[in-house]
């Protein structure tokens, strides 16, 4: 009997739970970064690019955690 194959699909499973997660925080820390950079802008007319930054890159990283999440077998 192989012990290493039975474990994996435990391990996949745990894998694609946390990608979904990750994926879902990183798009909500992207939501609030935009809302910040937003309410920034207009209390104060001046563009905020590094809450613009941070939101873009969590965006792109929560995408690519939420398809690594339905594509991990």
């Amino acid at each position: 009997m192989n012990h290493s194959a039975s474990r994996a699909r435990p391990v996949a499973g745990v894998i694609r739970v946390l990608a979904l997660i990750v994926g879902c925080a990183c798009l909500l820390l992207a939501a609030i970064c935009f809302a910040i950079a937003a309410q920034v802008f207009v209390q104060t007319g001046v563009f905020a690019q590094s809450y613009t930054t941070v939101g873009l890159i969590s965006g792109v990283l929560g995408l690519l955690a939420l398809t690594l999440g339905r594509a991990w077998r």
